[in-house]
This record gives structure tokens, sequence and C-alpha cells, in this order.
């Protein structure tokens, strides 16, 4: 049988309503996978959740409350969404400690770290001198297609990622303005743009549990459609 793949949506507040990517769908498709969208909820125990899907995707979506890693926000922070906040931090600690498959992608990535104790960057431009450009969007749309890369990761060798794509660099694609600064307890960096922010984290061990900045998703048509592939396998075998 296929493996069920759930997918957290974003929530806009202010209008009521859950939306999905529709590359989040199509790419668990492709893979493979039955893709089931989770909204996030404040009655369910994320184990009953759990319960019911092979693997975990935590989607991307607005800023972090930095008051949730300790931080007050600076002047170029952006929207955040507190009940999505609690919601996705308390499914990714407990998916993580049931050992299911994860992929957690560009707030997804950010997420993860700040559930297992680690920070941010709130802004990168503002908090890292010579910075390369991330954020290829602005408040009227994309300034690429989505699926265009706009920059190089250095892979980690031996890290997952590079058994995955058996490449130490990959073109990836960029619509972010956050990224991890000091990494979450019982994870590590493995991956970095050429500027130094990190792109890619992965939890110590065997367990497919992976972060990833870019948006690979947009990029179903190209090599990354393996950390799919590799994610439904593991849902497999899990």
């Amino acid at each position: 049988m296929k493996p069920m793949v759930g997918i957290t949506a974003s929530h806009d507040w202010s209008r009521g309503t859950y939306m999905m990517g529709e590359a989040y769908v199509k790419s668990v498709e492709l893979a493979g996978g039955i893709p089931i969208i989770i909204p996030e909820t404040i009655n369910i125990d994320p184990n009953e959740i759990i319960d019911r899907v092979d693997a975990i995707i935590l989607s991307g979506g607005p800023d972090i409350d930095p008051y949730l890693y300790g931080e007050p926000p600076i002047p170029k922070m952006g929207s955040i969404n507190p009940l999505r906040d609690k919601f996705e931090i308390e499914l990714a600690r407990k998916t993580v400690e049931r050992g299911k498959p994860l992929l957690a992608i560009c707030r997804g990535i950010q997420v993860l770290n700040v559930a297992f104790n680690g920070t941010l960057y709130q802004d990168i431009n503002t908090q890292i001198p010579k910075s390369i450009r991330h954020a290829w969007h602005t408040a009227t749309g994309t300034e690429v297609p989505p699926n265009y890369p706009t920059h190089t990761v250095k892979v980690k060798v031996g890290s997952k990622l590079h058994k995955i794509f058996n490449k130490e660099v990959l073109k990836v694609n960029s619509f972010h303005h956050q990224a991890v600064k000091d990494v979450g307890l019982g994870f590590e960096a493995t991956a970095w743009a050429d500027d130094g922010v990190i792109e890619a984290i992965e939890y110590k061990g065997d367990k497919f549990i992976i972060g990833v900045q870019w948006h690979p998703e947009h990029m179903w048509d190209s090599e990354m459609i393996k950390i799919f592939q590799k994610l439904v396998e593991a849902a497999k075998n899990n």
C-alpha cells in the first residue's frame, strides 16, 4: 500500500481559511505517496494525527514568534501565526520522539529547529553581514519562477542529503528571510549557502528526519524529487 504523508497547511487567520500549495501534493504523489493535508488544531493531540499517517511534511509559511526561542522581535520581523506555531512545534517534537519520517521545508526547518531549543536569525539581511540574496519574493509575488535555482549550497559529505543526491553542491531555489542560527539539540547542520547561512539540518542517527531551507516541492521536475522519494521509502519501511 502507498504510505500516507501528512502535510501541514497554511492558515490565514484574518480570513479564516486554510491553504496548501499544490506543489507539495504533486511532489508526494509523484514520489509514490498519498498526500494528506493537516490543518492546525487546538483540541487534537498530535499523537492522534501521527498515528494515522506514515510520514510528516512541515510546510512553508510565515515567521515564527521569536519569543518562542527567547528573543524580542526586531523591526524586520514578518507576520506570525501563534496557533500554527504552537501546533507545529508540538507536532514536530512528537514526530521526532516517535521516530516517524519527517521532511521540514523552509518555515518547516525553522519550526523543527525551534522545537528542539534552537534559535533563528529573524532577518538575514539585518543580522548577517554580506549575506547573499535569499528572499526572492516581494509583497506582490515572486521575482523568479518558483522552480528556478538562485544559489548553490554545499552539502556535508556522509550526510543523509549527500547520500540522497550523491553531490557536494546543489542548486536550490530560495524564498526566505529567516534562517537557522543555533542548531537545535540532537540535530546537526548539513548544508550551507556561500554566505554561511545554514540550509539544512538533520537529526543525528539513522531516522529520516531532515529540514531544508529551500523549496524542493517547486523543483519536482528535477533531481529534487529524490528527497520526496526517500521520504516515501522511509515511510514504507518505518
